[in-house]
């Protein structure tokens, strides 16, 4: 697959999110405004959680736009590793949903068996909720595939985001839907599937915020990938034994550190020919912006 343009990767990656984003704002008042006239706790809920999709939109169109901006004099390896920061405050921004929810669930089921009374929601919850369900699942499908097009882990930890609000929004309508059709009895629970939705988040949260936390901290890019790599350098001719290789990634670029050793006779200028040639075949495997660092070293026998 063909190398996309920064700036093209950046217009479509942004398209992706505002497309997201709008669907979002509807999703939320809709679920806020019926949730309320059919005073269920469990859509309220919900509809907070469409908000914090809202608020990691808004996150993650900052997190591109800076990890966009080209190496300079202060960032000599670029901006990338804002966008990874950008997926780290979307899985915490999610976090905090399931936090919110799981507490006003945990509430609402403690005032039930104290005596406070649990309203019975209305019939017209469970169409707001199923318009949910297919909405953000579309926008799921369609975010996850362009995050793995475009390399994006902020998008795909975006697109986490759209799956979870669509997990949160069937066990919703699992609960509302026999807290309707079961009777008053059974009213507990809306509350009840609020905070098993809870849970989900949580589990989504922790999963889409740990490739991104490794990433800030610079983990390599792994045992496969490093392979392919001494795979790739060792058949450039003239290369012998290409060892201590370091690799990590800065957003969606590659950064490659490795030493080579060649014919310890030739001159300086075929040593460095040779070590373009490495450098080459690398910009090509893994992108013109990568940062590759070649050492030469002499092959004494």
């Amino acid at each position: 697959m063909a190398k996309i343009d920064n700036n093209e990767r950046l217009y479509k990656a942004r398209r992706v999110t505002w497309i997201g984003m709008i669907w979002n704002v509807f999703l939320t008042i809709l679920k806020f405004v019926v949730g309320f006239m059919a005073r269920s706790s469990a859509l309220i809920a919900d509809a907070v959680h469409s908000l914090s999709d809202f608020a990691s939109d808004i996150s993650v169109l900052i997190g591109l736009k800076v990890a966009s901006k080209p190496v300079d004099h202060d960032h000599n390896y670029g901006h990338g590793k804002f966008e990874t920061l950008a997926a780290i405050i979307v899985g915490f921004m999610l976090f905090l949903a399931g936090i919110g929810i799981l507490w006003n669930s945990i509430i609402t089921i403690y005032d039930h068996f104290t005596g406070v009374p649990i309203f019975q929601p209305g019939t017209i919850a469970l169409y707001a909720i199923i318009a949910s369900i297919l909405v953000k699942e579309g926008l799921y499908r369609y975010t996850v595939i362009s995050g793995k097009s475009l390399n994006s882990q902020v998008l795909i930890a975006n697109a986490w985001h759209h799956r979870s609000d669509a997990l949160s929004s069937i066990a919703v309508l699992i609960g509302v839907s026999g807290a309707i059709l079961l009777g008053e009895r059974w009213v507990i629970l809306d509350p009840i599937s609020a905070g098993l939705v809870s849970i989900l988040i949580l589990k989504v949260a922790a999963q889409s915020s740990y490739d991104s936390f490794n990433e800030l901290m610079e983990v390599s890019l792994g045992k496969e990938r490093q392979k392919e790599i001494l795979a790739l350098v060792a058949e450039v001719p003239g290369v012998s034994i290409p060892h201590n290789l370091k690799t990590r990634k800065i957003g969606n670029t590659v950064a490659i550190d490795m030493h080579i050793k060649v014919d310890k006779d030739l001159s300086i200028v075929k040593a460095h020919d040779i070590s373009t040639l490495v450098e080459n075949k690398l910009k090509e495997a893994f992108g013109a912006e990568s940062f590759i660092s070649i050492h030469v070293e002499p092959l004494i026998e």
